[in-house]
């Protein structure tokens, strides 16, 4: 039974080729990195978001019959204003949020292989097969939450109302662009670089538990948070560390995550971690209760996610890692593999 948590070969190289340190001292950095990658992330969205402020007509309007008050004036009408600009442009603000998660990445492989010297096959970026992995995680992703809706209809708490043809295609395909970049993000971050690291220097299990635990906190200034989205938020974060530990690849969980969130809210119409979603192919209405299907914070807050997300983990706990034979070698002092 010792393969049942057997490190894989991203793993193993990362534990051969960087210095070895201590869980205190990788989690200081991992918040040091996720705390600079959240300010390049505000900067990205700066210029979009003031763009969207400023070319608002009825904003502008205001500041021009006041551009005479003083400072403190001026700032309490942007105040006033900015919520109701934000509401009016909610989906251009979601995709901003989305599309400045690039930051992340960003920072992370910067700090990966500038810093560390790691390789960018140890944060899981497999060159063979990479588009069969993504796409059997797109496959995965979509029959999981497909699975979970179908619950929360027949539980009777929501209702499917009918398809929604106003909605604008572009939209939803900028949508799932969006979702690319951030599903990628946060598996970059949280697996790929936290979950390799401390399995590196600790072992897998600490890792999975640890970084799951991250994975959920991150959440907890969502709207309609609650104790039982953060159980879901930890075990979707422990499936998505043994998808990683099992492929060996990030290529698969980044899509899983991908197709996860934007088949929740922009192919079924529920909400995305408390986040509410406009721009949706089908449309769906919360009629009664909140215990499988989340009510406000989406079915990620319900019964449904944590049945479907339990079987996915037994599944992979019980699967074998996929072997990457001869995954490094050493020639010259440099680590070459076939695999990046």
């Amino acid at each position: 039974m010792d393969w049942l948590f057997k490190s894989n070969s991203a793993i193993d190289e990362t534990a051969a080729t960087t210095k070895r340190r201590k869980f205190f001292a990788i989690g200081l950095t991992f918040l040091i990195v996720f705390y600079i990658s959240s300010i390049i992330s505000v900067l990205i969205s700066t210029v979009p978001t003031y763009a969207i402020l400023f070319g608002d007509e009825a904003f502008m309007n205001i500041i021009s019959e006041n551009i005479d008050s003083d400072y403190d004036t001026i700032m309490g009408i942007v105040e006033e204003q900015l919520p109701i600009i934000i509401e009016e442009n909610s989906s251009a603000i979601q995709m901003i949020n989305l599309f400045t998660t690039v930051g992340t990445i960003i920072c992370v492989l910067f700090y990966c292989i500038k810093i560390e010297k790691r390789r960018l096959f140890t944060l899981g970026f497999v060159k063979k097969g990479a588009l069969v992995e993504y796409a059997i995680g797109l496959l995965i992703g979509l029959l999981m939450f497909a699975s979970v809706y179908g619950i929360v209809l027949l539980s009777g708490e929501a209702k499917f109302i009918g398809f929604n043809f106003d909605v604008s295609i572009g939209t939803v395909l900028l949508f799932l662009l969006g979702f690319i970049i951030q599903g990628a993000s946060e598996e970059i971050l949280l697996r790929g670089y936290f979950f390799v690291t401390c399995a590196a220097n600790t072992n897998v299990i600490v890792s999975i538990l640890s970084s799951s635990v991250l994975f959920a906190a991150l959440h907890l200034g969502n709207p309609n948070f609650s104790l039982l989205a953060f159980v879901n938020l930890f075990l979707f974060g422990v499936f998505a560390a043994l998808y990683f530990l099992r492929r060996g690849s990030i290529w698969g969980i980044c899509a899983l995550h991908t197709i996860w969130n934007f088949a929740q809210g922009n192919i079924f119409g529920c909400n995305v971690s408390g986040m509410p979603m406009e721009d949706t192919l089908l449309l769906t209405e919360n009629v009664r209760g909140a215990v499988w299907s989340g009510s406000g914070f989406g079915p990620e807050g319900g019964i449904a996610v944590t049945m479907i997300l339990f079987i996915g983990i037994v599944t992979l706990t019980f699967m074998k890692n996929k072997e990457y034979d001869g995954f490094y070698s050493v020639e010259k002092g440099e680590f070459v593999s076939d695999y990046y």
